[in-house]
């Protein structure tokens, strides 16, 4: 079976999307999952953050400029993989049209404030011109419980723009391990960031065993 192909996209910077991208692959990575990451950020954030420590130098990631993203996903491929992590620039580029065409699911991270909320939709309305694959907001560096983390939860699912379940927290757990060139799911195992984090890779796990179900029950003859 193919490797499936998780793109984190969102035209805002300062989202947690490399964080959340980053989380996800070194957890599916430590539960004994194929995971390889494609760097199509500018910045290199995955890269650099794999080249700072030891614990996740044996997952592959490589980088993608604008014109080469889907020749970088068909070499991951080739490679026996579970999954295809993406990271995508903070903006729109051929780059990221590319992640999103070839995604299995699309997730949006979102900072619990109106401005970053509108760029998401945008962010969403964007993806759907250019694929049907699902698409999810997850809301990242929250307040669990605040006022405001409730009311722009309750804001999306008004609009229906299907929020995760998983908050990703705003956590010093987080910077400390990426210093480390690490996660908290390896950084502080037993921890409130790495048990988030379980909870966070469940529920895409959950959404993509959903989306197998439907395609190939939309396979089937009638």
């Amino acid at each position: 079976m193919p490797a499936k192909i998780v793109s984190f996209v969102t035209m805002k910077g300062g989202s947690g999307k490399s964080t959340s991208a980053m989380c996800l692959g070194a957890y599916w990575h430590k539960s004994g999952k194929k995971v390889g990451l494609i760097d199509a950020d500018p910045a290199g954030t995955l890269v650099r953050w794999i080249a700072a420590g030891a614990d996740l130098a044996d997952m592959p990631a490589i980088t993608a400029g604008p014109d080469n993203v889907d020749a970088g996903i068909d070499q991951l491929l080739k490679s026996g993989l579970d999954h295809i992590i993406i990271d995508t620039p903070g903006f729109q580029s051929e780059a990221t049209d590319a992640a999103i065409r070839r995604a299995d699911l699309l997730i949006i991270p979102m900072r619990p404030s109106p401005i970053d909320y509108q760029v998401a939709v945008d962010t969403a309305e964007h993806i759907a011109d250019l694929t049907s694959a699902p698409v999810r907001f997850l809301l990242s560096q929250t307040t669990k419980g605040s006022v405001i983390a409730r009311h722009m939860r309750a804001q999306m699912e008004a609009a229906n723009a299907q929020p995760m379940e998983v908050e990703l927290s705003a956590r010093v757990a987080y910077g400390e391990a990426a210093l480390a060139g690490t996660t908290p799911s390896y950084y502080q195992p037993r921890g409130a960031a790495a048990q988030e984090i379980a909870e966070y890779a469940t529920e895409i796990g959950n959404l993509m065993v959903a989306r197998r179900k439907k395609a190939r029950k939309a396979s089937e003859p009638v």
